[in-house]
Formats: structure tokens, sequence, C-alpha cells
């Protein structure tokens, strides 16, 4: 094979499934990457940086985004098997209607799972009257596309998502007996080779959908009726510990900015105990400390898991946990204050530490595995560690050639899209160590 052809995608979606059944329906031979898109890789934001989204193909190098678009630079790619009309008025209907598709169709099944009561049911018509549209639209014909698979019926395969959706969730909105015309579509279009192929086991799909309803349309949708707000400061590695819990769940939040010197009334009553950052508040409720609030927030949005769910591997990762709160954190804030042979002493000590999490990474890309976890999320402090050194001009802490699995670790967290989001501007965090501890460690 001359060309490189990639998919980027993830399981689930309907827009991944249009590009995977054009391509298999032309014959080309293409390599799937998938993604995590609470974690999205490097190369989906590189190649995608305008949206961030899946579907992204790229072709012998050149990247192309955004699902419809794709499809017709497959068609004009690969001219035999066409998907589109060669007609340049049935080919503006075509596009026509998967446009309908994509502007009415798609936004208003995303709305029927996170409204309820009146509002649901008038979701509900509103869907049915747009799928009244869409059966006028293919009458006595196949497909839309005629007597075989065509770019509308591909755009189309939102419909099969719905049918899925609606019997996990016990709704009626497609039926056969409202929609006799879509409901054979329907069952001509899952029997299909190529489609049958492209689609993820029917016991897959209704698990996730009955699981989390609402992330299988959109994390983002999921979260708006809830109020998510976090207590923090841009400096502290505890708090960016909450951020990149919830942006690994796909929560929106509100974020507020704390004044460690001046802390507001809201911090205060919701945190009357410690009087300290982090604080998450969820829906009027506020939870405090760290660790504390990463299981909360495992507990809660139960999708990309940030703890192993077997007993014995959870209760390891809250000792290595725990073992960083009550060991390397202490240590790690004395280094910054103390001189000379005090200095040297608290160094070691911390050096001691950081071989034993070496020890127990070994093997391993993140303490929990092949992506970050509960462990790696707490182990943030040591990015505030090396920054601080820096900063400071301390003695060499962790290096490469005394630390070289956690030298790895280190580089592929802070490459991390997620966590290199969260991470403040480095100047901003080098002149904060500068100006707070400059005093201290100035004279050895």
């Amino acid at each position: 094979m001359t060309e490189e052809v990639k998919l980027f995608g993830t399981w689930l979606s309907v827009f991944n499934r249009r590009i995977e059944v054009a391509l298999k329906l032309k014959g080309v031979q293409f390599e799937y990457i998938e993604e995590n898109l609470s974690n999205k890789s490097p190369a989906l934001l590189k190649y995608n940086p305008v949206h961030k989204k899946i579907p992204v193909l790229v072709h012998n190098g050149k990247p192309v985004a955004e699902s419809l678009v794709i499809l017709e630079y497959i068609d004009e790619t690969w001219k035999h098997n066409p998907i589109l009309p060669t007609d340049p008025y049935e080919k503006a209907m075509a596009r026509f209607w998967a446009k309908y598709i994509d502007d009415k169709l798609w936004p208003a099944l995303t709305k029927v799972w996170v409204s309820k009561g009146e509002e649901q049911k008038g979701v509900i018509d509103e869907i049915q009257k747009q799928l009244k549209t869409l059966e006028s639209e293919l009458k006595e014909k196949k497909f839309f596309g005629g007597e075989s698979l065509g770019f509308v019926d591909i755009a189309a395969n939102v419909i099969v998502w719905l049918v899925v959706a609606q019997e996990a969730l016990g709704m009626e909105i497609l039926t056969e007996e409202k929609f006799p015309v879509l409901h054979g579509w329907h069952q001509r279009l899952v029997d299909d080779a190529v489609f049958k192929e492209c689609m993820p086991p029917r016991d897959r799909q209704l698990s996730f959908v009955k699981g989390i309803p609402m992330a299988a349309i959109s994390l983002q949708t999921a979260t708006m009726a809830e109020e998510v707000k976090l207590f923090g400061t841009w400096a502290s590695p505890f708090s960016r510990r909450i951020e990149v819990a919830l942006k690994l769940k796909g929560v929106q939040f509100e974020y507020i900015e704390e004044n460690l010197s001046n802390k507001s009334p809201a911090l205060l009553e919701y945190n009357p105990v410690h009087k300290k950052i982090p604080v998450l508040v969820h829906n009027g409720k506020p939870v405090a400390e760290s660790l504390v609030i990463l299981e909360y927030i495992d507990e809660t949005w139960k999708h990309n898991p940030i703890l192993p769910t077997d007993p014995y591997e959870k209760a390891i990762a809250r000792f290595w946990a725990k073992y960083i709160d009550d060991k390397l954190w202490p240590a790690a804030t004395k280094v910054l204050v103390s001189k000379g042979e005090e200095q040297k002493g608290v160094t070691e000590e911390i050096q001691e530490q950081l071989k034993t999490l070496e020890s127990e990474l070994k093997g391993k890309k993140f303490f929990g595995g092949e992506s970050l976890g509960f462990v790696d999320i707490a182990a943030n402090i040591i990015v505030f560690l090396l920054v601080a050194q820096e900063a400071l001009g301390l003695m060499e802490i962790l290096t490469e050639e005394q630390f070289p699995v956690l030298h790895e670790w280190y580089q592929r967290l802070v490459d991390d899209a997620v966590f290199k989001e969260c991470v403040p501007p480095r100047e901003r965090h080098l002149g904060f160590f500068k100006v707070r501890f400059g005093s201290s460690t100035a004279s050895k």
C-alpha cells in the first residue's frame, strides 16, 4: 500500500462511523486510532487544532476534519464506488439532506436526553416532525441514495444511534407503526454488510447508554445542568489535581481563584474546618481535601475512571497517594525554606522517597497503567518541585541519570494534553517561586 490513511475517532461516535463506512465502501485500507476525548492525543490536537474533535482523516500526512467534509474528500479522492450522485442537482439535494440531519435532527437528539417532563415531550415532538420530513423524502426508495448506500444514508446513521438509545432508555420515538418507511430503511441499513462491519457490538452500545446516557451524546451537554465550582489558586498542585480530574471527566466547572491572604467569605463558608483550597462545590454541596475530592469526582462521574475498579488495586492507589502527601510533600515544602547542611539533608530525604516511587513505577507508562490515574494526579507535586528547583537554583533533586523511570514519567505527564491545559505558564510559575521563596534560599 503506497498511501498512508489514518482515521482518528472514537468507537461510539456516529460521525466517526460515517468515515469508516465510506472508506470500507471504497475499499480503502486505513489505520484506525481510537481517541479518548477526555484525554486527547497530541496527534489529534495537532491535526485538528481548530475544533480539537474527531473524526479526523489523515491522508499522506494531510489532515481533513468535519465528517461531511471528509466524506466529500473521500469521494473525490477515490472515485470508484461513488457515494455522491454525479448530477449537480442531485448532488446538491444530497448535501441539503445531510446538512438537514446535522443542523436539525442531531441537535434535537442530543437535547432529548438532558430534558425532562413537558420540555422532553416537546423535543420528542420536534424529532418526530423531522423524522416525518425524512420519511417523505425517502418514499419508495430502498436508500436515500437509491438502490445502494449513499451520502445521505451514511450521514443518517445518527438514526441508528437513536434506535439503540431509545431501546436502552425505554423511550418510543421511532416506531414501525409511526414511521414504516424509515423503519424499513433502518433495517436495510443495519443489515448491510459494510455498515454491519463498522457497528460496535450492540450490547456494548446498550450498556454504555444505560450507564451514562448523557455522556453518549456529549460530556459537555451532560454537565450543563449541574453546578460545579472549584475554589483554588493557580500555583497550587492540590488545586491542579482537581482541575485535571474534572477535565479528564469532561465536567464543566466554574473556577474561582482565591487570594489566600484574603480568603473569600464563600471559601470560609464552604470549608470552615481547614479554611483552605481546593474546595469543590457540586450543586451547592462542598467537598474539601484534594484526595477526598478526587474520589468524590470518580464516584459521581463514573466514565473515564481515575481509580481502579479492583478493590486491592484501588487500595494500593490510595496508599501511594497518601505516601506522596504524607512523605514527599512535607519534605518538598521543607527544602524550599532550609539552607546549607539542613537543605542537603532534606534533599537526600526527598531522593530516597523518589527512589521508592521509581520502584513502584517500573514497567508502567503511568502509575495508573497506560493512562493518567489517581496516583499520577496526586504526584503532580513533583512538577511543582522541579519548577521550584529551577527557579531557586536548588541542588539537583530529580535527574535523568538518577531517576530514568520517573524522568520519563514526568515527561509524559507534562506532555499530556489535559495536564498541559491545567499547568500555569512556566514563566509565571518560576516568578512565583523566586518572589515567594527566593530570599529564603539566597544564602547558603
